[in-house]
């Protein structure tokens, strides 16, 4: 289950995902920057998420998105938005 911290990674990402189309890419840096968390929170929340294949990144790791594991987990914790 994941922690408060990975769950607003993911529910950050899943925004992404509704207004923008899958997989809800976002640069690592604007990731860190609209979350309420200390930077090193953050991070940590995106190594556990890739290693448990809920995101995955390019191959510079400057950027996450969801996998469809992640965007249903996100999905079943009520995180998901859709288009206005």
């Amino acid at each position: 289950m994941p922690t408060v911290a990975e769950n607003q990674v993911l529910a950050l990402l899943a925004k992404e995902w509704g207004y923008t189309g899958p997989p809800g890419i976002l640069d690592i840096s604007d990731v860190v920057a609209a979350l309420p968390l200390a930077p090193s929170e953050t991070l940590e929340a995106l190594k556990t998420l890739y290693a448990s294949g809920l995101i995955d990144m390019n191959k510079l790791k400057s950027s996450a998105f969801l996998t469809p594991e992640g965007y249903d987990v996100a999905r079943d914790n009520g995180e998901t938005h859709s288009k206005p």
